[in-house]
């Protein structure tokens, strides 16, 4: 198939567009370059579809042009092979992600479309934020994750049924580029640390590290020392009691003396038996619905966003913390910190804080 692309500065009305080859061969001849023309008519594209889209400013025209290969038509019992003889018009929809995005209304877009994120972790919050990003005009996204699709992720994941038993990286890359063409995706079916040791961060605009691992944190950490990228760590707190998106900038360690400062960032001073078995298994998991995990993703998701439209000066916190209500209802004896006191007369707040505050 050749499609040849052409500008048009007006609209067509049924009264005005196109209805014979001779017609569409006057706009082509006064739109292109005798090049252009010459290869887009040359003999040996005489075996292919040929379309002319006709970008106008208020939507597109398609057509195919006459010939091309046979089309197989069956008549009866019979298979009769028929060339297209006429100019057929085509339905045009747009699917570019300055149209899905925005209606040509969101400038940032374009900066969108010519960025590469680094996902780790396509679990039930990063499947779903690669999804969201994608949806926004992210151009590139690369997904790294070594788990395969169970039977207990469907209830929260991006995923269902039709993924167990495959690779969470690469089923969430074909689903989220099924949903959204503008978006390239490539997906490596490996442990984070493995693929660090591999690969450089230099292509990368922003990572966003959604595995709640402190071996991934530690060594995502070892590689920006190297290749300063700015990162984005989201998480959420047990019941999604809360949910947070710290943002590194390239200059800012996660570090701190060398301690992890995820616990100390959280909303809620957790007992160690929160975390529950899976029956019959070793690993653990919290208990929350994918409603719930809603405000946690949108947070995550517009934070990712905002770092690469470039509306961050600095490094922070931001967090959606729910009420002393719903902490009470799922557990007794929880208590916000400090910090977050701000939530109990309210269902849910959003909160911004210092790094180093």
């Amino acid at each position: 198939m050749s499609v040849i692309d052409v500008p048009v500065d007006f609209a067509f009305s049924p009264a005005t567009w196109p209805k014979k080859k001779q017609e569409l061969d006057l706009i082509l001849a006064s739109r292109l370059s005798e090049v252009e023309l010459r290869e887009f008519n040359s003999p040996r594209k005489a075996a292919q579809h040929r379309i002319v889209l006709l970008r106008a400013p208020n939507g597109s025209y398609g057509y195919l042009l006459p010939g091309g290969p046979i089309q197989e038509t069956k008549v009866g019992n019979r298979v009769a092979g028929r060339p297209n003889l006429w100019l057929l018009p085509l339905l045009v929809s747009r699917l570019d992600a300055a149209w899905t995005t925005g209606r040509d209304t969101n400038l940032d877009v374009p900066r969108r479309q010519l960025s590469h994120v680094l996902v780790i972790g396509a679990g039930a919050l990063g499947s779903v934020v690669v999804d969201q990003i994608a949806r926004a005009g992210v151009g590139r996204i690369s997904i790294i994750d070594a788990e395969v699709m169970q039977s207990a992720n469907v209830g929260r994941h991006l995923l269902g049924v039709e993924a167990v038993g495959l690779a969470k990286a690469k089923s969430v890359a074909s689903h989220v580029m099924r949903a959204s063409p503008s978006c390239r995706i490539s997906a490596y079916s490996m442990t984070a640390e493995r693929w660090l040791q591999q690969n450089s961060l230099a292509p990368f605009d922003l990572i966003i590290d959604l595995t709640g691992e402190p071996s991934v944190r530690y060594a995502v950490e070892n590689v920006r020392l190297d290749n300063p990228v700015p990162l984005v760590i989201g998480w959420m707190e047990p019941y999604v009691a809360a949910a947070h998106a710290c943002i590194l900038l390239s200059d800012e360690p996660w570090l701190r003396s060398g301690a992890d400062r995820l616990e100390q960032l959280q909303a809620v001073v957790w007992p160690d038996d929160v975390l529950q078995r899976e029956p019959g298994c070793g690993s653990f998991f919290q208990s929350y619905t994918a409603v719930a995990a809603m405000h946690g993703i949108a947070l995550i998701a517009e934070t990712a966003l905002d770092v690469l439209d470039g509306q961050v000066a600095k490094s922070e916190v931001r967090s959606w913390v729910r009420s002393q209500s719903f902490l009470n209802r799922h557990r007794s004896g929880l208590e916000l910190r400090d910090w977050a006191k701000a939530a109990p007369t309210i269902d849910g707040v959003m909160l911004r804080r210092g790094l180093h505050g």
